[in-house]
C-alpha cells in the first residue's frame, strides 16, 4: 500500500525541480496546480499565493519586467483549460495552458510587474474547481 505522506513528498520534490528549471509561464502554472490541489482539501475558501516566477534559466531580460495575462478557455485544445501568457518588456514571450480543466478565470486578467515585484494570485474554491479571482 502506498503511503500518502511519502507520495506527496516525492510529488513536491519533483514539482520543485520542474518549477526551478522551467520558464516563467510554466512556473506560474505549477504554482497554480499545487495551490489548487491544497485548496481542495483545505477548510479555507480562498488562498493567496506569492511568487517571483521571473528568474533563471528562462526569464525575461534582466531588469525589464513583464506583463502576465490569464485568459479563459476559448476552445480548440485537447484540454479545456485557459492560458497563461507572459510577455517580457524588451522582447520575449512565454506561454502555456493552466494545466487543468478545474482551474479557470471567468474573464481575461492582466497585470504588469517589475522584476523585483512579488506576484500575488488569489484563488477561490468553487463547486466546479478553483477560480483565479485576483492578480496583484
Amino acid at each position: 500500500m502506498i503511503r500518502l505522506v511519502p507520495l506527496l513528498a516525492a510529488a513536491t520534490f519533483v514539482s520543485g525541480c520542474e518549477y526551478a528549471f522551467s520558464d516563467v509561464a510554466t512556473r506560474i502554472r505549477y504554482a497554480l496546480l499545487e495551490e489548487s490541489a491544497l485548496l481542495r482539501f483545505s477548510k479555507n475558501e480562498t488562498v493567496t499565493i506569492a511568487l517571483r516566477p521571473d528568474h533563471w534559466p528562462d526569464a525575461c531580460r534582466k531588469g525589464m519586467g513583464y506583463r502576465l495575462v490569464l485568459s479563459p478557455y476559448r476552445g480548440g485544445k485537447q484540454v479545456a483549460s485557459g492560458d497563461i501568457v507572459v510577455t517580457c518588456k524588451g522582447g520575449g514571450r512565454y506561454y502555456t495552458g493552466m494545466g487543468s480543466e478545474s482551474i479557470y478565470v471567468a474573464q481575461d486578467m492582466a497585470i504588469e510587474k517589475k522584476p523585483e515585484d512579488e506576484l500575488r494570485i488569489t484563488l477561490r474554491k468553487t463547486q466546479s474547481g478553483t477560480e483565479i479571482v485576483r492578480l496583484e
